[in-house]
């Protein structure tokens, strides 16, 4: 089994509104199979928050819980803070120590400072993403010095709010009708636990492609390994995925009960934000 070795950083200034980190964490764990030939497990052995305090504070228990080691990086006389060049000289060092060696470097930042040691971790062949926002994401600056770019805001968590009403009622109508599907299971923690679970598999795939159950069962396990789906209200996948059809997020291919693709990723995104807040 070929185990992918991950050092991930966040520049936390740079992080606007809140995320869910472990969200991204999962997604990051995900995409590593698709993109690493023969890749079955990631394993993050490094995790590290840099930041100014008043920063940090709004993610430190997210922090916490999921082991990141935190540093803090004070502005210097006004200016920006030196999270850059820390996160930067960090990530050299791993390179150049090599104990442990790392396959895949992941930077969660706007600042295109970090271009250069994207650039330089490249060239010793070690793999390069990014978590950006969609418009640092066209910047050339990032394209031509990553491997891949993930959206930041996939991982966005949905702050409740009132909204006026509008004349879309009809299409609102329509998207709380499919969203009501998957409400009734949502009051068993367990329940809610594997339907988060898949969405978050679902939201590693790409619409025009087509998936397999048995495949994504298996990324539904790599997520969590101590979920037992048979002590759920699903008992099985199969039921799971009907709740899905039944929501108009996926579709069966015709005559086949274990080939698929997606109806909307967006609405997998909102759905799994929205399960998260409830």
């Amino acid at each position: 089994m070929k185990t992918v070795n991950v050092a991930i950083y966040l520049d936390v200034e740079n992080i606007k509104g809140l995320i869910s980190l472990e969200d991204l964490l999962d997604d990051i764990r995900l995409q590593v199979t698709n993109e690493f030939e023969g890749a079955e497990k990631a394993v993050f052995g490094l995790k590290k928050a840099i930041g100014e305090s008043s920063t940090l504070k709004r993610y430190r228990n997210q922090l916490s819980e999921l082991n990141f080691t935190i540093e803090d990086a004070p502005h210097i006389t006004g200016k920006k803070n030196r999270a850059d060049l820390m996160i930067s000289v960090d990530a050299l060092e791993k390179l150049h120590v090599g104990n442990p060696a790392f396959d895949l470097f992941v930077f969660l930042t706007s600042d295109s400072d970090y271009s250069i040691v994207m650039n330089t971790l490249r060239k010793f062949n070690k793999q390069v993403w990014l978590v950006a926002t969609p418009d640092d994401s066209q910047r050339i600056v990032f394209k031509s010095s990553t491997d891949k770019i993930l959206i930041i805001n996939d991982y966005r968590v949905i702050v409740e709010s009132k909204a006026p009403v509008t004349t879309k009622a009809k299409t609102t109508k329509a998207k709380t009708t499919d969203y009501e599907k998957i409400k009734p299971y949502l009051t068993n923690k367990q329940n809610k636990r594997a339907l988060m679970n898949m969405l978050k598999v679902m939201r590693s795939y790409q619409e025009e492609k087509i998936y397999t159950t048995l495949d994504t069962n298996n990324r539904f396990r790599q997520i969590d390994e101590n979920l037992n789906l048979s002590q759920t209200k699903f008992k099985k996948f199969k039921a799971v995925y009907k709740v899905l059809v039944d929501a108009h997020l996926i579709e069966f291919l015709k005559d086949s009960s274990h080939q698929f693709t997606l109806n909307d990723k967006q609405k997998i995104i909102l759905y799994l934000s929205s399960i998260q807040k409830d």
